[in-house]
């Protein structure tokens, strides 16, 4: 019967990439804190960006109408 997935040899070490792609460690609440407030702050900006556009719109959408 055929493998689904290809056969490694391991010798019994992990793969490489669990050396550089493991999990990481939680970040300490202050840096968790920081990274809440800058993801606050790019949420904020595309907030308006959103609000702008909408306002763009409603105004290309009433010129139209005239």
């Amino acid at each position: 019967m055929w493998r689904r997935r290809a056969w490694r040899f391991y010798f019994g070490f992990p793969p490489i990439d669990f050396y550089f792609h493991g999990m990481k460690p939680f970040p300490s609440k202050k840096e968790y804190l920081n990274m809440l407030e800058e993801y606050k702050k790019d949420l904020e900006e595309e907030l308006r960006e959103v609000e702008r556009e909408i306002e763009e719109t409603k105004k290309r959408d009433s010129s139209k109408e005239v």
